[in-house]
């Protein structure tokens, strides 16, 4: 299945039109161009702002758009999936049969659901993974993840989830253990 990978979304009120720069996941080289996209652009027109962005953050949600970058909808995916996971489990497309998730998308409790992740920032509470390393049981941290390896370093290069339960998985695999950093 392919997916737009996304660098930037411009949100132009004004002008009633929305500019994405992406490129398709599937056509090698990525080649990002920075086109409108008329049906972002029409919402945005009949049903403004609010509506605009969250049926941006459905096209991520569904996964036919994808960033790793820190965008606004990248960030919400993070909230619906950790801070309001029990409320979100009743709308997860992934679990849910084809003819319930369409009566779910459109339903006014899952807009909602999705404008109140948009609007919630992420916490300021930040975690970071450390690991006893050797024989002299070196304190080491996790500062980057691979799907084949994980690599260590000091505490300055250590990687910050945003949320505890993101952690918690490579952290179990390597037998370490979330701490809270302080920023």
């Amino acid at each position: 299945m392919s997916y737009e990978i996304v660098k930037s979304i411009t949100i132009n009120e004004q002008e009633g039109k929305v500019f994405i720069k992406c490129a398709s996941n599937n056509c090698f080289p990525h080649t990002y161009t920075k086109e409108e996209y008329p049906y972002f652009s029409k919402i945005l027109q009949e049903k403004g702002l609010q509506e605009t962005e969250i049926a941006i953050l459905k096209e991520f949600e569904s996964g036919n758009l994808q960033s790793s970058l820190n965008l606004k909808y990248t960030r919400a995916l993070k909230v619906l999936n950790y801070l309001f996971s029990e409320e979100y489990k009743k709308f997860n497309w992934r679990v849910l049969e084809c003819e319930d998730r369409r009566k779910v998308e459109d339903s006014e409790e899952f807009k909602e659901l999705l404008l109140k992740a948009l609007n919630t920032p992420l916490p300021k509470e930040k975690f970071i993974i450390k690991k006893l390393y050797g024989i002299e049981k070196r304190e080491v941290y996790v500062k980057k993840e691979t799907s084949r390896h994980i690599f260590y370093g000091e505490l300055s290069q250590a990687k910050t989830y945003d949320f505890k339960q993101q952690a918690e998985p490579t952290a179990q695999h390597i037998n370490g253990i979330v701490i809270t950093k302080g920023l």
